[in-house]
């Protein structure tokens, strides 16, 4: 009889360690799809870093036989190289990760069919870039680091200094130049103009972002070497997004240098008669839009001027009168230092007075600009997509809103489902008992129409099964466990909830049939043991050691008032100690 218990303990330990495998699987996996939306996010940073890039360059190399830009077009294009190589050898690097072994050079991309259109589009199954084999092969080997992985750290600990050679070279070449006019045209050098190129912003961000150091000091006080830090070991989407990570860098500092470039040249020029443009609301003095509005704003002129001083400032919010310790005035400008409570939208009003040096005249120019306050939020909403799931049976907790509709105003619906709202919050109870997703619909009155807005589409999937055991108060005794016979004859025969299954639910047991050691099985209604007379003499005769088991549980979910039948438990068995 041991031998065969053993036996069986052995295989139903294996079933929930892989059950809870499983879960935790399953978690991983919605971490992992977070990583690839994370990439997703930083090469799309990427397309429009290079898109503004492409026009800077092009600006400089059409200027590049004027004096003021042949310095910087003569060294952006070494700038464009080195970033270019980087990127391109990060890229070889990205590729060979996704490469299948079939050769695929897209192994984990997947034409989907769109259910509603037809329409077949690509998704990338970053959910299945759990692997670190690929990477960990290409940096790393048993003598330590390869080839390939040396020729990146070569590449990414040296990127910062090219980089910064390179500015070094055009603030050099410009005083050269400054000195050569002098010395060419007799004047004195302080009278030479000098192109004012200043990158102090743009070396601290770029030896920030491309900091290297050989050893790492990692959170439990120990140092690892710089790449098995930050690559050894990882799944392949971790390291993609990483790698991504780095080129959006790339694309960064390079988008940086060419515009203080820009900034310096056009800039130095035209000294403080610069023109700048002014975007203004328009006809509905509206600074934010919805989707279905004609942005009306407008884009004017204006001339800045640092020196330039008011000799009388008025100014009001919603007719308030500011006072002036509610802002300052500071080379030119006028700095705001009101703190506004209350969101919504507020209005700047008054006027800027300077006196005519001449006539001695008063000259005004009107301030009518409007205020945007928004709440500050004191949480971030951080939400998986593939997390998007009803649980039938259930209440589930949903939070709906629509930027700009009042929240009073919001009526979810769904033909496999229904909504009901307790105080401000929602929750969402699938009714369709055999649908597998759930449409959501929401309206709203936006700008005094009732609109209907796609609210997402829900998948609808059972709660996880209960875990057969036996409550007494708040401890669960579960299959393999030893018991007293009271807490077995009087604790409830339940299904215990997943622990990380944070539902606020019961599962209430209705029927279910014992065995006790090697007696024939007894069915029981309700429960508890003491409710079948046989079942409570049998358990109060059985000696230490006896096995009993419960199996054929019937159960109900119960949220609330709501009760759902069929609910899942497992079979499961416990010593009698």
């Amino acid at each position: 009889m041991a031998g065969k218990l053993d036996s069986r303990q052995k295989m139903i330990n294996m079933m929930y360690l892989v059950f809870i495998a499983m879960l935790a699987l399953n978690i991983g996996k919605e971490v992992l799809a977070t990583l690839g939306i994370l990439n997703n996010d930083l090469e799309s940073s990427i397309v429009e870093l290079e898109a503004s890039s492409k026009a800077s360059y092009a600006q400089i190399n059409d200027n590049k036989d004027k004096l003021s830009y042949k310095i910087a077009a003569a060294n952006v294009s070494e700038m464009k190289l080195e970033a270019d190589s980087f990127y391109g050898f990060i890229d070889e690097i990205k590729n060979q990760l996704l490469v299948g072994d079939d050769g695929n050079p897209n192994k984990y991309l997947e034409d989907v069919e769109n259910q509603e259109t037809g329409e077949m589009f690509p998704v990338w199954k970053y959910q299945e870039m759990d692997k670190s084999e690929k990477l960990d092969l290409l940096f790393f080997s048993s003598d330590g680091i390869t080839e390939k992985g040396q020729e990146f750290i070569s590449k990414y600990s040296g990127f910062s200094g090219k980089i910064n050679n390179i500015l070094d070279q055009i603030i050099f070449l410009e005083e050269e130049s400054k000195m050569a006019v002098t010395q060419e045209d007799g004047y004195k050098p302080e009278d030479a103009e000098v192109t004012p190129y200043d990158f102090a912003g743009v070396i601290g961000n770029l030896n920030n972002r491309f900091k290297y150091e050989d050893r790492v000091l990692k959170e439990d006080g120990s140092y690892q070497d710089y790449l098995q830090y930050n690559f050894e070991g990882f799944p392949v989407v971790a390291s993609l997004a990483k790698l991504t990570k780095i080129q959006s860098d790339i694309r960064y500092i390079e988008n940086k240098v060419l515009s203080d470039i820009l900034l310096a040249i056009t800039g130095g020029a035209t000294n403080f008669t610069n023109f700048e443009s002014i975007l203004v609301p328009g006809k509905s003095g509206k600074n934010v839009f919805y989707t279905s509005d004609v942005v009306d704003s407008q884009i004017k002129l204006g001339k800045s001027d640092d020196g330039f001083e008011f000799d009388k400032v008025e100014l009001k919010i919603n007719g308030t009168t500011l006072n002036e310790n509610e802002y300052s005035i500071v080379k030119g400008a006028i700095i705001l230092k009101k703190r506004l409570t209350s969101a919504g939208t507020y209005n700047l009003t008054g006027t800027l007075t300077q006196r005519d040096a001449k006539t001695q005249e008063d000259k005004t120019v009107t301030v009518d600009q409007n205020i945007v306050i928004a709440t500050e939020p004191n949480s971030a909403v951080v939400s998986a997509d593939n997390m998007k799931v009803f649980y039938r049976g259930l209440r589930n907790p949903v939070s709906i809103s629509i930027a700009g509709v009042n929240a009073n105003t919001i009526v979810p619906s769904s033909k496999n489902g229904k909504f009901s709202k307790n105080g401000s919050a929602w929750t969402a109870q699938p009714t369709n008992v055999s649908a597998k997703s759930m449409s959501v619909s929401v309206s709203g009155v936006l700008n005094g129409t009732r609109r209907s807005f796609n609210g997402g589409t829900f998948r609808i999937e059972n709660a996880p099964d209960g875990l057969g055991s036996v409550r007494v108060n708040k401890d669960f005794f579960t299959t393999g466990n030893e018991v007293t016979k009271r807490n077995l004859r009087y604790g409830a025969v339940t299904g215990k909830k997943p622990d990380n299954f944070n539902y606020d639910y019961e599962i209430i047991v209705t029927s279910f049939d014992v065995k006790i050691g090697n007696s024939t099985n007894v069915s029981v209604n309700g429960n508890s043991i003491d409710g079948n007379a046989n079942a409570s003499k049998g358990i109060e005769n059985a000696s230490k050691g006896t096995v009993v088991i419960i199996s054929k549980i019937k159960a109900s979910t119960k949220d609330g008032d709501l009760i759902t039948p069929g609910s899942k438990v497992a079979p499961f068995f416990l010593t009698i100690k």
